[in-house]
């Protein structure tokens, strides 16, 4: 993890990223050259942040690089440590007292004088709790003098300044952070400055935002600020703006420190270059906005590392440090902002949308309200003005874009949310194709976590893999995942993933990803390929519907789209899984088959009827036969009533639903029997109970899948 880069200011021109030194150098030089004797007053004008406070550093600098006959002896004072203090003055003259005696020997009288002054000019305050190393030293040297008697003013003065003259050694008192301080210290350091400013051979030189004092003088006083400093000022200086090369060559250099290695595939140059320049760029202003911003990501990124897109994270951080009004709009509103453009399950009113979106545009500062719009509408699609379908969320949620429902929450939480996969995971589960087994025992054993949903971390697994499918999965791996669904699949299908009708199911995402790895197969391959897997994997449900999504393709040849595999290549696989499914499964294992009822139908459709029925009634010759194939019949229908907020699930089976396999009047009369004696267990009660009641309905001449049959 990058270290914290403290936000204080550099002292050393070899640091500078900004382009300071040329500036202050020229500055030092001019303090250097400067010719008379008199007090003078200096001025470093720039906003907060701007790099006022490292400009003095490399001052002090450059000065110390001058021959030392020229150099100034140089007095420290920031006005901020001593801010709520009784008396800026007594602090003022404390520090000189101070640092002076110490600097020149020449100086060694003023230690007594500056004391007498300070008592001359107002009672005296204990500054032994002042921050910095100066402040013990200086409550003493006060302390000592509280016990003189306080001498003529004017007359302390005159004898400091004959010390000063006669010294011919330029002093410079540096005074930073002048607009830290309240209306009232502003006005009362200006006032001290003003009164002092005549000292021989003393130069000021202060730092501070122009309209931030202006404002507090003109606040307390009632005098107009720009003229009061105009008469304190005697040489103002604007502190160049820095350029925005400098600017964003320093924002560049920490996020390479903070980011790292990028070769995880989710930095995208094009994308980033785009999102800097829409939005990110204008956010940036000022040195201290770069510190700031990176010793935030410095503290945020590492957690999410691997699992947000980092240009978005940067997107989205930038916002959160320098608009977090908008940025709280965002993470409160994930619909309005996450999905596609043609995502309507929680769009209303198209104006009412329009209104929110120009809410939050309308409340951006207006300098920066068109820059923010653009990034905002790069970052999530959904809000600009180019439509993207559904057909982009692979994409989005591959490359873990923001925009993406899956990963939205990821940007907010500052961490991956539970049960979420993550995408190291991903990329662990794709490198196992160079050991199928260990590939095989791991999506396996993905069925067994269940995430806070109540879904199975499989589930998310195969979602997840299709994403990847057509990029990321190299060409020699395909057989290998191929070979693995079709082998297992069947075991990642659960009751539990399944989520109302309009839910695929696991088994059509297995289909889904076998489907467009084989689509990357060239042709003259596809047909061994898929045999191969089909006769040696044991999934049968995940092969019938492979088998069914390429059937209903070549039936479709006529209308002119193109078909994976022909007819004949077909012919062959379905009968390829017709004798799988004889031989690989025994009676009682195709019984307990979750899908019996596909797996029945599709050998009726693809095979011999009478075969497949011969094989039913041999199945359900036993109780426990019967009361095992019943249930992979049962099916359920949800129904909710106006106004409630319940769902009521109605199971079904109707009779006629089963006549092609077994005798369904036969079964109605054991089944009854088995009720009467209570022989029927728990897992087929209920179907056992639907199936009677529906085979009732049909003797009554009442069709059980009529309209409104089973309503209250």
């Amino acid at each position: 993890m990058t270290a914290l880069s403290a936000d204080r200011p550099s002292s050393n021109p070899q640091d500078d990223l900004f382009g300071h030194a040329p500036f202050a150098e020229s500055l030092a030089n001019s303090i250097c050259r400067y010719p008379g004797n008199d007090g003078l007053v200096l001025a470093l004008y720039g906003p907060w942040g701007s790099g006022k406070s490292t400009v003095l550093n490399y001052v002090r600098y450059f000065l110390e690089q001058c021959p030392e006959a020229k150099q100034p002896a140089i007095v420290t004072f920031n006005p901020w440590w001593f801010s709520g203090q009784e008396n800026l003055a007594r602090a003022f003259l404390g520090q000189m007292q101070a640092v002076l005696p110490a600097k020149n020997a020449k100086f060694k009288k003023l230690g007594d004088l500056l004391g007498d002054f300070a008592e001359g000019v107002g009672g005296l305050i204990d500054l032994s709790g002042m921050t910095g190393g100066a402040g013990s030293k200086i409550g003493k040297l006060i302390g000592m003098i509280t016990k003189r008697k306080p001498k003529d003013v004017p007359a302390l003065k005159s004898e400091i300044s004959k010390i000063l003259r006669d010294a011919q050694t330029r002093i410079l008192v540096i005074i930073d952070d002048i607009d830290r301080l309240t209306p009232e210290e502003t006005r009362q350091l200006f006032t001290v400055i003003k009164a002092l400013a005549d000292f021989p051979n003393v130069v000021y030189l202060l730092a501070f935002d122009r309209e931030v004092a202006a404002q507090a003088i003109e606040q307390q006083s009632g005098i107009p600020g720009e003229r009061y400093l105009e008469k304190i000022i005697q040489v103002p200086f604007e502190l160049p703006p820095v350029d925005r090369v400098a600017l964003r060559a320093a924002l560049f250099k920490r996020l390479d420190e903070i980011l790292g290695d990028t070769s995880d595939g989710l930095f995208d140059q094009s994308y980033w270059t785009n999102a800097f320049h829409d939005g990110i760029d204008p956010l940036f202003q000022v040195p201290r906005d770069v510190i700031r911003f990176t010793n935030t990501l410095t503290v945020t990124y590492p957690a999410v590392r691997g699992e947000v897109n980092p240009v978005d994270f940067i997107a989205l951080e930038a916002l959160r440090v320098f608009l977090p009004g908008l940025y709280d709009v965002i993470r409160t509103n994930e619909d309005k902002f996450s999905g596609h453009s043609r995502d309507n399950r929680y769009d209303g009113d198209k104006r009412v949308i329009a209104a929110f979106h120009e809410q939050w545009a309308q409340a951006l500062p207006e300098s920066l309200r068109s820059s923010t719009k653009a990034l905002l509408e790069r970052i999530f699609p959904k809000i600009g003005k180019i439509g993207y379908g559904a057909d982009w969320l692979a994409q989005w949620r591959r490359t873990l874009r923001a925009c993406h429902p899956d990963a939205f929450p990821t940007y907010f939480r500052m961490s991956v949310p539970p049960g979420t996969v993550r995408r190291s995971e991903i990329l662990e589960l794709l490198s196992l194709a160079e050991r199928p087994a260990a590939l095989r025992d791991a999506l396996v054993q993905a069925t067994s976590v269940q995430r806070p949903d109540g879904l199975s971390k499989a589930r998310a697994l195969l979602e997840r893999l299709m994403d990847h499918v057509e990029e990321d999965i190299p060409g020699e791996h395909i057989p290998v995942f191929i070979g693995v669904l079709l082998d297992i699949g069947d075991s990642l299908v659960l009751d539990s993933d399944e989520r109302g009708l309009f839910d695929i199911g696991n088994e059509s995402r297995v289909t889904r990803v076998v489907y467009h790895l084989l689509k990357r197969v060239d042709r003259t391959q596809r047909h061994a390929l898929l045999k191969s897997a089909i006769a040696q994997g044991r999934a049968l449900e995940m092969q019938r519907n492979l088998i069914a999504a390429l059937s209903e393709e070549v039936q479709k040849v006529a209308s002119g789209e193109e078909a994976l595999v022909d007819a004949s290549t077909l012919d062959d696989l379905k009968a390829c899984w017709l004798d799988g499914l004889k031989t690989k499964l025994s009676q009682n294992e195709l019984l307990a088959h979750l899908k019996l009822a596909h797996l029945l139908a599709a050998w009726c459709q693809w095979g011999d009827p009478v075969e497949a029925k011969t094989w039913c009634e041999a199945a359900t010759l036993s109780n426990d036969g019967l009361l095992a194939f019943l249930p992979k019949f049962c099916s359920y229908t949800r129904s909710q009533t106006m106004g409630d907020w319940a769902v009521r699930r109605q199971p079904r089976l109707n009779p006629t639903w089963l006549e092609r396999y077994v005798d369904t009047t036969a079964c109605a009369r054991r089944l009854m029997a088995l009720q009467q004696t209570g022989s029927v267990p728990d897992s087929a009660r209920e179907s056992a109970n639907q199936f009677l009641k529906e085979f009732e309905m049909l003797k009554a001449g009442k069709n059980p899948d009529g309209v409104g049959t089973f309503d209250e």
